[in-house]
C-alpha cells in the first residue's frame, strides 16, 4: 500500500511540474502588438539607432529627439529607449574591450569580440524594425525593455 502513495504522490508532483510549466509558457508568449498607425514610426524608432553611422552622435541623439517628442506613446518611447540603451551599452562594451587591445595576447580576442558586436548592434535594430512592420514589438535580448 505504501508503494501506491508513493506513485501517486510521484504522478502528482509531475502534474504540478506539467501544470506550471504550461503557465510559465503563457507568461512568454504573450505578444505585444503596435497599433497600424504606429508600426512605421516604431520601425523608424528601431532602425533610428543605425543613424550613428551615418551621423556622428545619432544613434543616440535621434532615439533621445523621439522618445521625447513621442514620450506620450508607451511603445514608441519603449522602443526609442531600447535604441539608446544598445548603442550606449555597445559603445561602453567596445571602450571596455579596447583596454584589452593593450595586451598583445588578447589582440584577436578584442577583434572577434567586436566582430559580433558590430553584427549584432546592425542586426538587431534591423530584426525590430521588420517585426514592428509586422506589427509585433520586439524586445532586444539582454539590453531590451517591454513597454512600460
Amino acid at each position: 500500500m505504501s508503494s501506491l502513495k508513493v506513485i501517486s504522490v510521484g504522478t502528482s508532483y509531475q502534474q504540478e511540474a506539467f501544470h506550471s510549466k504550461n503557465r510559465r509558457n503563457e507568461m512568454e508568449s504573450t505578444v505585444t502588438t503596435i497599433a497600424p498607425e504606429e508600426r512605421t514610426l516604431a520601425a523608424l524608432t528601431h532602425l533610428s539607432g543605425l543613424a550613428g553611422y551615418v551621423i556622428p552622435l545619432g544613434g543616440v541623439l535621434v532615439p533621445i529627439i523621439i522618445w521625447a517628442v513621442k514620450s506620450d506613446s508607451k511603445v514608441i518611447s519603449s522602443i526609442a529607449k531600447q535604441a539608446l540603451l544598445l548603442n550606449v551599452i555597445v559603445f561602453l562594451l567596445v571602450a571596455g574591450s579596447a583596454l584589452l587591445w593593450l595586451t598583445i595576447l588578447l589582440i584577436p580576442a578584442v577583434i572577434f569580440f567586436w566582430v559580433l558586436l558590430g553584427l549584432a548592434a546592425i542586426a538587431l535594430p534591423i530584426v525590430g524594425a521588420i517585426k514592428a512592420f509586422d506589427g509585433v514589438y520586439y524586445r532586444y535580448p539582454v539590453v531590451g525593455v517591454g513597454p512600460v
